[in-house]
């Protein structure tokens, strides 16, 4: 089976300025084509510690990928570096810097000169596309073998992890940007690597929970854990938790045979507790289920400031299903936008059942929408009282079978963005509930 090492470039993330989200996407997608990644590495930009993290990734792994340091600043250094560890030149590529004036000139700008670094390559890499940005990569196929004759290796001892010193290893490289990166591997890199595994394939599925807590779900399927082949496996997140079931097979076709069996048993154990599989997530599901049903929603939005409605509209298409959203912070806001009675603010509060209640009524009443949803508390870290503590929430929904409400408490220890960012999973799944019950009744009726 072939392995895999992936090398992060760049001195923000040692200095924890940014978060490399690169390296997990692609172990995980590395995971789904059956190929074990054995190392992460990240490295500052330095050239003589990316030469050598580099020369080490490729004496003991079959696949090295590389993102960050392909921009067209000074200390982007991946290019100049992979040129010098393995004894290649760097050359213009014409076809690519056409490119690059094109993707400039087609926003209107002028491309600066230091961009056409970003059109050099080494000889005999191939380059590697980006759809969505300036920074193409390469992907080129080193011969061990040559490169320790030239002594452009050293023969991998026993200490550095390496089993081999023949064979090929593959280079890899990516720009640090996410989304470009995502692209990159979904429209090139995924396809290219899929041809060249040999051996067993690794297939999981992702099944998403919220409602429950990791260790509840954990005793809930407490004897599925202990599996061998397929694997089941816990995870936590922000608000909500996963189980990840895994099979591993010489084929995809057996891999998903085998796991097939699992999922439909959590699937048929869990219910409205499962709220989607893999790359779904709350809004995008919460919008199939508004879509399907020809269902519309308004929201009145206080202490998540528009979060909810921000991952709603995150959603292509969702235009179906929404037209007005209100954040609605004042009290002033709430009486004259929502009509809000004076009396429930002056009597029970703006963080109160009956505010939330009036406020989901508000909405639907001001859009017209078939789903008034409202959220009103406080996120802190100020403004909590002993009787309302930071972490209080209510939320209402409202539609013509009638108005509910909900009462959350956060935690006051809670930040207020983890407060506004489970707020808005609660709001979401709140939702995603009533539209299921509307669904099972009708086809009850």
């Amino acid at each position: 089976m072939q392995s895999a090492e992936i090398i992060a470039i760049g001195t923000e993330i040692l200095l924890g300025q940014i978060t490399d989200t690169n390296s997990r996407f692609l172990s995980e997608e590395l995971a789904r084509l059956g190929i074990n990644c054995f190392f992460h590495t990240t490295v500052g930009d330095n050239p003589d510690r990316i030469i050598a993290s580099l020369k080490r990734a490729v004496c003991r792994s079959d696949i090295v990928i590389t993102s960050g340091g392909l921009g067209p600043t000074a200390d982007d250094l991946t290019m100049e570096c992979i040129a010098l560890a393995f004894g290649s030149e760097l050359k213009m590529d014409e076809a690519v810097l056409a490119e690059l004036k094109e993707f400039f000139a087609g926003r209107g700008y002028k491309m600066p000169p230091s961009n056409n670094k970003q059109a050099m390559r080494p000889v005999g890499a191939n380059i590697l596309p980006n759809p969505r940005g300036t920074a193409p990569g390469i992907i080129w196929q080193l011969d061990r073998a040559k490169l320790i004759s030239a002594g452009l290796l050293s023969e991998p001892g026993q200490e550095s992890g390496a089993n081999f010193s023949a064979g090929t290893s593959t280079i890899i490289t990516f720009p640090g940007v996410p989304h470009e990166l995502r692209a990159m591997w979904k429209e090139t890199v995924a396809g290219f690597l899929s041809e060249q595994v040999v051996g067993e394939i690794i297939y999981s599925v992702e099944l998403k929970h919220i409602g429950i807590g990791e260790s509840s779900l954990a005793e809930k399927y407490a004897s599925l854990l202990e599996g061998k082949n397929p694997t089941v496996a816990p995870y936590a997140g922000r608000g909500e938790c996963r189980l990840r079931v895994t099979a591993k097979a010489s084929s995809r076709e057996e891999a998903e045979r085998l796991v097939k069996p699992v999922v439909n048993q959590i699937l048929s154990e869990s219910g409205s507790l499962c709220y989607g599989r893999d790359d779904d997530s709350l809004e995008s599901v919460v919008g199939e289920l508004l879509r399907r049903s020809k269902l519309t929603v308004a929201l009145a939005e206080s202490c998540t400031g528009g979060l909810v409605s921000t991952r709603l509209t995150d959603v292509p298409g969702s235009s179906d299903y929404i037209g007005l959203n209100l954040v609605t912070y004042s009290n002033e806001a709430k009486m004259k936008e929502l009509q809000v009675p004076a009396a429930v603010l002056d009597d029970e509060g703006a963080v109160s059942e009956a505010c939330a209640r009036a406020m989901a009524q508000g909405v639907r009443r001001k859009t017209g929408a078939d789903i008034g949803l409202s959220i009103t508390g406080i996120a802190g870290p100020g403004g909590g009282s002993e009787e309302k503590p930071v972490g209080l929430v209510y939320l209402g929904i409202d539609s013509s079978q009638g108005t509910d409400t909900k009462e959350l408490r956060l935690g006051s220890k809670s930040s207020r963005s983890e407060i506004r960012y489970r707020t808005a999973n609660e709001s979401l799944n709140l939702l995603r509930l009533y539209l299921l019950d509307r669904q099972e009744k009708r086809f009850e009726n």
